[in-house]
């Protein structure tokens, strides 16, 4: 998927890559697309024929690729997307479990990594993950652009465009005043004074009501890992997040949902 934004209503797409025919037309013909969410799955036999698609007209947000391909591998072509500004969900398959394929693709963010022969179970979990990561990333973009095209028409009230910033980045483990601060083109001490003297809140005290908020949330609303809602809120160590939530509404995580779930 390109970094612009789409012209098109948000749909998506699949590409499977693998220089073997009858693993592309298996998976392609025996996965359930439409209960994943997905409306085309596109074939390729090559890593080539994959760039001229990823060049073409498709918007492609999920590629699933083989690794060991004539001429050029999986990961080249990987490599290749991210040096071109594509940058769909990816998923790779490989016919061996070896340490420097696993390596390579930690380096390249590549989302999961399965091993031949294809599971049809493991294959669905993935796929669904991957949808939802689409769908993730995709929230997060219109967010940014949103937040974007505020700071641009709106600088009047500097505390409403601090909290609109908080709001839209709450997933980054790095948000706090430097951060903020950067974006919004404002000195950090003079950021963090001017939020506690408006608000009567510290900024740090600010974000971490918010992620808090926001896992109360998810707690009520979804059935998320403990692990998924630390990313969801931006919170790097699970068990810092326990103790941040129990300090925060005197109950841990479990005791709030088995509460207020409602999901």
């Amino acid at each position: 998927m390109k970094t612009e934004e789409r012209n098109r209503a948000f749909t998506m797409n699949i590409l499977v890559v693998d220089d073997e025919y009858y693993i592309v037309k298996n998976i392609i013909e025996t996965t359930d697309w439409s209960a994943l969410g997905i409306e085309q799955a596109f074939p390729a036999y090559s890593a080539s024929q994959a760039k001229r698609i990823f060049e073409g007209s498709q918007d492609i947000d999920i590629l699933l690729t083989d690794i060991e391909m004539p001429r050029e591998t999986g990961l080249q072509l990987v490599e290749w997307l991210q040096e071109n500004n594509f940058h769909p969900v990816v998923l790779v398959l490989t016919g061996h479990q070896r340490f420097d394929y696993a390596q390579e693709a930690l380096n390249l963010h590549i989302f999961s990594y399965l091993l031949k022969p294809i599971d049809p179970d493991r294959l669905a979990e993935r796929l669904t993950a991957a949808v939802q990561e689409v769908k993730k990333n995709e929230w997060y973009k219109k967010e940014r652009l949103n937040m974007e095209e505020h700071l641009a028409t709106d600088t009047s009230d500097p505390i409403s465009v601090i909290k609109d910033y908080i709001h839209t980045h709450l997933a980054d483990p790095d948000l706090g005043r430097t951060s903020i601060a950067d974006k919004i083109h404002m000195n950090p001490d003079y950021l963090s004074h001017i939020f506690s003297t408006k608000t009567g809140a510290s900024l740090s005290s600010y974000i971490m009501d918010e992620r808090m908020a926001a896992a109360k949330r998810l707690l009520a609303t979804t059935s998320f890992s403990p692990q998924q809602i630390c990313d969801q809120v931006g919170i790097a160590n699970v068990s810092y997040f326990y103790r941040q939530f129990k300090k925060s509404s005197g109950v841990t995580p479990q005791q709030y949902r088995e509460k207020h779930f409602h999901g």
